[in-house]
């Protein structure tokens, strides 16, 4: 097995919409990798679709490029990344809103009007900026706002007044049914899930969020100005929602569970920042639904909205033989919310093949390694016979990279490369596509060959090495001997945690 030159990139100038659950790619590793790829005269596929700066990089490189995405939300973001909206239709999407008559006065006042709260100092009635909430007492216990008649601003504890206004917004209201109808109507199986999925956000969000999208739905747009009235509201469903923390610091969720002290915002204000999600600077890159006619062609994205099993049954036998893509990480949060939030903007429909996502509610690292294994496998005949894969991993981890070599190697690749950069929590995997042998192993027989690398690899540094680099390298020698696909073939449910187990108890 090789070691990789890392291909190492840069914090991106912007980082787009959804930032704390895509994958955190630096710009440029896409480019750079790329490199270390061959054959180079291949087009790529990315069949999971997790980054869309992946896949819009490889694009502006001048490389075909096909990508399944099955999550519609995902797919809406890499339309952004792609072909990013006009700054002037963003800022002409919010002024429609703003002017859309609710109650007797425009819709900006009257959803700023939600979160009225008085002024300290002068008494006067003020919007506040946003409210902190304490899960446990069940209400917010901290008000942020400016006084726009005195100028009085800060951070204050709420008073009775506050919290009696927040406890208004139950959740049998009629804004809390449209959002529930959205996903799953009355005796859908799933109504009990989405209920669990929606209270994540606080009852006043709720309200607030419906208001703004019944009156998006209303407005006759055209269609530019309809997708920015979409972007403006995706970011808004994430900004409005109890997963951001205050002063923990919980800065990428991955469970759907409210923070102790969780952010209450404007949700009005939340739309006013949205386009600054949206302002992207991008080449332009052309994308394509695929299946089209005609080839794949040079700079141009085709991306097909489903999962990779059913990619391949759109594509000739043998046709894929180069493979580059960002591993996508198991998140619960961002999965179910997905589900809700394209409900929401785009109906049942669109959201039904990521609605499974609603019923479950945790994911551990040996079913990550099956799905990985099902994923790629379920390319079947279209891998050409030595196909290769490079996969990016901006958030690696022990459990993640072993996932990762199992459910790899099960699907039939044996590892050729990896490069881990263990302070920024990266690592780069390649992978051929070979046969294997192996058959019966036992998990507690690889231990010994675990070790040897690890050791290997602290004589060659001369220095303490980080756990993660001795992780890696075990688990990369044993993906690189093809020894792991016996291990979830046989369905060894816990062959990752003995594994694991083993090497640390090697170590010590």
């Amino acid at each position: 097995m090789d070691a990789l030159p890392f291909p190492i990139g840069r914090p991106p100038s912007r980082v787009g919409p959804l930032a704390r659950f895509l994958p955190p790619l630096e710009a440029g590793s896409a480019r750079r990798a790329l490199a270390l790829c061959e054959p180079q005269d291949a087009w790529l596929l990315d069949p999971f679709g997790a980054s869309p700066r992946l896949v819009v990089e490889l694009a502006a490189c001048g490389v075909p490029v096909l990508t399944a995405c099955n999550n519609p939300v995902t797919r809406f973001v890499l339309e952004g990344a792609a072909r990013p909206i006009p700054i002037s239709d963003l800022r002409t999407a919010l002024a429609r809103l703003a002017t859309a008559p609710k109650d007797n006065q425009r819709l900006e006042r009257f959803v700023l009007d939600l979160y009225l709260t008085s002024c300290s100092r002068c008494r006067t009635a003020v919007s506040a900026d946003r409210f902190v909430w304490d899960r446990e007492q069940g209400f917010p216990v901290v008000r942020t706002y400016t006084c726009p008649a005195c100028g009085h601003a800060g951070d204050e504890s709420t008073d009775a007044a506050d919290r009696e206004r927040a406890a208004g917004y139950t959740r049998r209201g009629l804004q809390h049914a449209l959002a529930l109808e959205q996903l799953a109507p009355v005796g859908d199986p799933d109504r009990e899930h989405a209920e669990a999925a929606l209270a994540v956000y606080p009852g006043r969000a709720v309200f607030a969020l419906i208001t703004l999208l019944s009156k998006a739905t209303a407005l006759e747009l055209e269609p530019p100005l309809r997708r920015a009235v979409e972007a403006l509201l995706l970011s808004t469903f994430d900004a409005a929602n109890a997963l951001w923390s205050f002063a923990e610091g919980r800065s990428r969720p991955r469970q759907l569970t409210a923070s102790p002290h969780f952010i209450e915002t404007n949700a009005w204000r939340a739309l006013e920042r949205a386009g600054q999600d949206w302002e992207l600077e991008g080449p332009g890159i052309p994308l394509r639904a695929w299946p089209h006619d005609g080839g794949l062609e040079p700079g141009t994205v085709s991306v097909f909205p489903g999962p990779s099993r059913d990619l391949a049954a759109t594509l000739e036998r043998g046709r894929v033989r180069r493979v580059v893509t960002v591993l996508p990480r198991p998140n619960q949060a961002y999965w179910t919310l997905s589900a809700l939030w394209a409900g929401w903007l785009w109906g049942r429909e669109i959201a039904a093949p990521i609605r499974v996502a609603l019923r479950r509610r945790r994911y551990d690292w040996a079913w990550h390694a099956a799905a990985l294994r099902t994923a790629v496998s379920g390319l079947g005949p279209a891998l050409a016979d030595e196909a290769v894969v490079l996969a990016l991993i901006p958030e690696a981890e022990p459990g993640f990279v072993a996932a990762a070599a199992l459910g790899l190697d099960a699907a039939g690749f044996e590892m050729t490369g990896q490069a881990v950069r263990a302070e920024e929590g990266q690592a780069v995997l390649a992978w051929q596509r070979r046969p294997s042998s192996a058959t019966g192993i036992e998990a507690a027989s690889l231990t010994p060959r675990m070790t040897l690398p690890a050791r290997q690899v602290i004589e060659a540094r001369g220095e303490p090495t980080p756990y993660d680099c001795l992780h890696a390298a075990a688990w990369g020698e044993l993906a690189s001997q093809r020894l792991l696909a016996p291990l979830l073939q046989a369905e060894e449910a816990r062959s990752l945690t003995l594994l694991n187990d083993r090497f640390e108890k090697a170590l010590a």
